[in-house]
């Protein structure tokens, strides 16, 4: 899944994710966003990881800082799968020998924290 996530934003440009004439994939407006007036904390994750895939360090994080950290560990889970896939190991235990749990509560918790500090810092600004 992670490949072809990476896949997908490679194939993607930021100019057509801009484009009101292509809409991405037909998806409405965030939801949070449009009831709120701030961004939830998926709010530019695609943005993100359009720009990391084409090497858009500054705009993957003006889209979303948390974006380029997720980016990078789709990245890495993509020579990971591959080679748990050639040597056969099982899923679960190739995901307790990277400590998966803890990763997913680091992920957790730097997405709650960019979140909190771009709606501290648009609350702010305003």
């Amino acid at each position: 899944m992670p490949a072809s996530v990476i896949a997908l934003s490679s194939w993607l440009t930021l100019a057509r994710l801009d484009d009101p004439a292509h809409p991405l994939f037909g998806l409405p407006p965030c939801g949070f966003l449009m009831v709120t007036g701030l961004p939830c904390p998926g709010c530019g994750l695609t943005h993100a990881f359009v720009a990391m895939a084409h090497l858009d360090f500054v705009a993957a994080v003006h889209a979303n800082p948390f974006g380029v950290l997720l980016f990078l560990v789709s990245l890495t889970t993509v020579p990971v799968a591959a080679l748990g896939l050639i040597r056969g190991w099982p899923v679960v235990d190739t995901l307790e020998r990277l400590r998966f749990d803890k990763w997913a509560i680091l992920l957790s918790v730097a997405s709650v924290l960019t979140w909190l500090v771009r709606v501290l810092t648009l609350a702010l600004g305003s």
